[in-house]
């Protein structure tokens, strides 16, 4: 299995609207809002997405098709490494989460 976390920004008009239908995809296995710690200016992202597939490519493809939802702003799409893969990755010296 294979997963990533997908920070969105979205018009916050729209952030409900994008919530829902990107929960929506198979491969999504959690939205969250974030929430404003009192300083509007340091909130970047609005939208945290939780996605999981069995193959790398699956997970691509679902990375892919909400990145390019014309509703999103911008995204930061961090891949998470179980610790079955660090041997794998440790010539890469990858962060372990």
């Amino acid at each position: 299995m294979t997963k990533s976390f997908i920070l969105i920004e979205v018009d916050e008009d729209l952030k409900e609207v994008v919530k829902d239908a990107i929960g929506r995809h198979p491969a999504v296995s959690g939205v969250y809002t974030v929430v404003d710690g009192g300083d509007e200016e340091s909130i970047i992202y609005d939208i945290v997405v939780k996605v999981e597939a069995d193959t790398r490519r699956e997970l691509d493809d679902a990375e892919s098709e909400i990145r390019t939802r014309k509703e999103v702003r911008s995204t930061l799409t961090l891949e998470v490494i179980e610790k079955d893969d660090t041997m794998i990755r440790s010539k890469n010296k990858s962060l372990q989460i």
